[in-house]
């Protein structure tokens, strides 16, 4: 039996355990792409909505946040910072002060590497399985 502090680890980092089983999906050949391509798309939305990381909005003195938050997208407990973070990533000439921003945790540098790789993934099974 798993001690409670183990769960709330895996529970809050499952998408990072589906990133690597999606990795040794890839070298299965009994798993067909449709299954890589769904599960693919579980890591990117896990990064994008779920992992841990910090909020990194601005505050009001000019500092990150420093507050938890769980995925790219979103921000912390504040109401302020949810949008502040969802505006950040839709407008085009924010994403270098995004980017910036995320990648100042080594939470959001995991968060964004293993989106990408997701995203490659899912894409490349998509392909596989439309090609078949």
């Amino acid at each position: 039996m798993m001690r409670k502090s183990t769960r709330k680890l895996l529970g809050s980092l499952w998408g990072y355990l589906l990133l690597a089983a999606v990795v040794l999906l890839w070298f299965m050949p009994s798993v067909g792409p449709g299954a890589i391509a769904i599960l693919s798309a579980f890591v990117v939305l896990y990064c994008l909505f779920q992992s841990p990381m910090w909020c990194c909005a601005d505050t009001r003195r000019g500092e990150f946040c420093r507050n938890n938050a769980y995925g790219l997208l979103m921000g912390c407990h504040l109401r302020q910072h949810k949008s502040q973070k969802f505006k950040l990533m839709i407008r085009q000439q924010a994403w270098s002060k995004a980017a910036r921003r995320v990648f100042s945790g080594v939470g959001g540098q995991a968060a964004t590497f293993s989106a990408f790789a997701g995203m490659l993934s899912a894409g490349v099974a998509t392909v596989a399985f439309i090609v078949k």
